[in-house]
């Protein structure tokens, strides 16, 4: 082989690798795939040396590969772990719609990519001699990179879990609460919108050099407009900030391993035995109505409402059938002008009713990175970024449906509120500049109320008793974390905050059940007790020279998690008690398992016994509950 055809096989192999190394960056698990690269590249090169028909498979072997390739590479980039259900659940058109919007550069670099890696093969050339030995070669390679093929193993490992959990029904949800209805002189109706991130720092001229949203800001002037609401721990994101503003507690996980996204999805009854605006308002006679764009089923969001007054909900999914346009709609659900459209029609339904009601709107427009604009904002875009545009539009749309509510309608309380600060998009590098000016966004209109501008300091927590006052109800002017800032003080700036209580949702038990098996998988990494499967991590990020533990009691109930970078700190609270876990840890590995060097390491037992277990993880390990109990239940005194 000449040195021109060597050269040529080593760039195609390195540009066939470039993908699988930057994924394996996302998680280091994989480091096997590198292998199983280098045999499928070497596979392809031999086939297109062969003629027109081995050709033919070069180029599919090299096509779905490398496709293959950067799937996994985007699953591992998105969520830490390979292909799973959600990853197959947003693997449709709307997520493309959402990838090509928001990541541009990455989206059609993929596809220039994996087009040029599909014509990559035609380089080689056709070269002779040493057929006998190539030939045993390619299929050694061949057999190399199917055993060791990350994305095939990934997908098998996907469609063997799924086959093996059985559906399981849906629970009916119970009421949550007993709230004794209290007389009302005058009920009126409420309108609530979240606006997705849309923080009232855009209207600060002397940070962005003009006014972004002049229109809200001139029509807070006819309302009370609350200037100085902070986003505080446990209210960054859309589900912490709806569970905030209307429940007047934090919300977060009793096992903080859990990202908060999934938390709700994954519990029967959500934040059972809370008391928030929904059930307030039902227990008082209102009829309530949720609508959003997005998927009710996101983050749990449906699930909360439902379980907390709330009995009629439309999701972006209900709304497609009455779409003029059915492809009028984003990555993540209808345009906001669609959804004020479909307000505005069930407002007046209501209205015509002899009862007060409260719908509540959760809009999309102003999401980041770069916001996606209703196509009914026709005034020029200027040379402002795609997401000032998107801020503006919905400053033109909200404004425009609240004023048009507050003309048709005499006996309704409409407020506005950012659901939380807004996360990183293309006017972040400003906002970050101006941390400590950065606030929330809350204003309320009606018939009879006052324009007024309140500066006390407040929080989401307040959102709900506040509401609750201008509605009329007296006896929740007061309640959890917050307070109307009509008549008093946040209690979040009065009390020590480190001591407020939180919501913990409960999620379902994990136990070490005699006969069952320990799972631990090196993707993710994750692990499976009872069939409860858990994703390692650290502080909530992903598990980086870092060990992660699950510690259960003598009867083998969990009894909580211990997470940490210092191998000193972990094993001072690691004494007692039963711990099944993973580590990317040097210093613990070397410990632990001191015959190999261990990237990632799996442990289960008890410390300082014969019965403790340890050793590297390079895919799945399986270990006997039995067996583990034992060796903890033998250990010295």
């Amino acid at each position: 082989m000449g040195v021109a055809a060597i050269r040529n096989r080593a760039g195609y192999a390195v540009v066939y690798l470039a993908p699988i190394a930057v994924a394996v960056s996302f998680n280091p698990a994989y480091a096997y795939w590198l292998v199983s690269g280098v045999a499928i590249a070497g596979l392809v090169a031999w086939l297109w040396s062969r003629g027109a028909w081995h050709r033919l498979s070069a180029s599919i072997v090299n096509a779905a590969t490398s496709f293959a390739n950067l799937l996994l590479g985007a699953s591992l980039y998105v969520q830490g772990v390979g292909f799973n259900e959600q990853f197959f659940y947003h693997l449709d058109g709307d997520t493309f719609a959402i990838a090509r919007q928001a990541y541009p550069v990455v989206f059609f670099g993929a596809w220039i990519y994996w087009l040029a890696t599909c014509v990559a093969p035609a380089l080689l050339g056709r070269q002779s001699g040493e057929r006998h030995l190539r030939t045993h070669l390619a299929a050694l390679a061949g057999v190399v990179g199917l055993v060791a093929y990350a994305p095939l193993l990934s997908f098998a490992a996907f469609v063997v879990s799924r086959s093996a959990t059985p559906a399981v029904p849906a629970p009916t949800i119970p009421s949550t609460v007993e709230i004794e209805p209290m007389a009302l002189d005058d009920p009126k109706s409420l309108v609530l919108v979240f606006a997705e991130s849309l923080e009232a720092t855009y209207s600060r001229g002397d940070i962005f050099g003009d006014d972004l949203t002049p229109s809200l800001t001139a029509l807070a002037t006819r309302g009370v407009d609350f200037g100085n609401i902070h986003e505080v721990n446990n209210t960054g994101s859309t589900i912490t900030g709806m569970v905030g503003a209307m429940c007047a507690l934090p919300l977060r996980s009793a096992m903080p391993w859990e990202h908060v996204n999934s938390v709700l999805p994954n519990v029967d009854v959500p934040l059972p035995g809370e008391a928030c605006l929904g059930d307030v308002l039902a227990a008082h006679g209102y009829r309530t109505v949720f609508m959003g764009g997005a998927p009710l089923s996101f983050a749990g969001k449906g699930k909360f409402l439902e379980a907390h007054g709330f009995a009629e909900l439309h999701g972006g999914a209900d709304f497609l059938p009455f779409l003029e346009d059915p492809d009028y709609r984003s990555g993540w659900g209808i345009y906001d002008d669609t959804l004020f459209e479909f307000a505005n029609r069930r407002i007046d339904e209501l209205a015509a009713e002899d009862v007060p009601f409260a719908l509540v709107l959760l809009t999309l427009d102003t999401h980041h990175p770069s916001g996606l604009p209703s196509e009914s904002c026709r005034e020029p875009r200027g040379k402002g970024s795609e997401m000032e545009f998107a801020i503006r539009c919905s400053d033109r749309l909200l404004s425009g449906f609240i004023d048009d509510v507050l003309t048709r309608l005499d006996d309704v309380v409409i407020a506005l509120f950012s659901d939380h600060l807004a996360h990183r998009n293309q006017l972040f590098a400003t906002l970050k500049n101006h941390a400590d000016a950065r606030r929330l966004r809350f204003s309320v209109w009606g018939g009879d109320v006052e324009p007024i501008r309140v500066e006390r300091p407040g929080t989401h927590y307040d959102v709900m008793p506040t509401l609750l006052d201008f509605l009329g109800f007296e006896d929740w002017r007061n309640h959890e974390l917050g307070a109307s800032l009509l008549r008093f003080g946040s209690p979040w700036f009065s009390e020590d905050r480190n001591a407020t209580t939180a919501i913990t949702q409960d999620l379902p038990k994990i136990r070490l059940a005699m006969g069952s098996h320990v799972v631990f998988e090196a993707k993710g990494p994750m692990i499976d007790v009872d069939g409860r499967r858990t994703l390692a991590t650290n502080e909530g990020l992903d598990l980086s020279n870092a060990i992660f533990a699950m510690e259960f009691d003598a009867d083998g109930e969990i009894a909580g998690f211990r997470d940490s970078a210092s191998v000193d700190e972990f094993m001072m609270g690691a004494k007692g008690g039963i711990w099944i876990g993973v580590s990317t840890n040097d210093e613990f590995n070397a410990r632990h398992v001191p015959d190999e060097a261990a990237k990632l390491a799996f442990f289960a037992g008890c410390f300082d016994t014969d019965g403790f277990v340890a050793g590297s993880l390079w895919w799945r390990e399986e270990l006997p509950v039995s067996a583990i109990l034992d060796g903890c239940v033998s250990k010295d005194p």
